[in-house]
């Protein structure tokens, strides 16, 4: 396992996000656990890698999108053939504010470090090793003191059960990261 890890890290990955459904997930609340008090001089880092698949004519083998603290967000990708591009532009500090709440709210810092296929479920595991192969998505966030690394390994519909919180968290991600292009 380990070593097909490392593999898909070498390998790379398809510049996608982890969606089980189209339709919207629902916020959920967790119970409160000593959450740091979030103001302007909260230390925040929100980073999401990977997702998706590591295929097609000319395959991403870097997804990388980081929040700053100071409002600064970077998005790099680097494709097999065309090579890297990295974008950065900033964004309002409430804004970065307000994610970090969610991320509070949706119990990211309870949630179990990796959320793998279930060892009963064959479809699931030939998942990982069928063509194109499944990348895993991962969430670190830092937000004061707290600090925490999530990983989904498919995030594909039926493969993986995680948290309805944690696919809020990459949607949001992907919202706040995709501003740019939407101007």
């Amino acid at each position: 396992m380990k070593r097909f890890l490392l593999l898909i890290t070498f390998l790379g990955m398809v510049s996608c996000t982890c969606f089980r459904s189209s339709s919207p997930v629902n916020e959920i609340k967790s119970p409160e656990v000593s959450s740091p008090e979030i103001n302007s001089d909260t230390f925040i880092e929100i980073k999401m890698e990977g997702g998706g698949f590591y295929g097609g004519v000319n395959p991403v083998s870097e997804n990388i999108k980081l929040i700053k603290s100071d409002g600064t967000v970077v998005i790099h990708s680097k494709q097999l053939y065309t090579g890297g591009k990295e974008k950065t532009f900033s964004v309002p500090r409430a804004k970065i504010e307000e994610m970090a709440r969610l991320i509070i709210d949706q119990g990211f810092f309870q949630m179990k470090e990796l959320y793998d296929c279930d060892q009963s479920n064959q479809q699931c595991q030939d998942r990982k090793i069928k063509y194109p192969p499944a990348v895993p998505l991962k969430i670190d966030v830092t937000i004061g003191q707290l600090r925490k690394q999530v990983t989904v390994t498919v995030c594909e519909k039926g493969m993986v059960e995680y948290p309805d919180g944690f696919e809020l968290i990459a949607n949001r991600i992907d919202e706040l990261t995709n501003q740019e292009k939407l101007k």
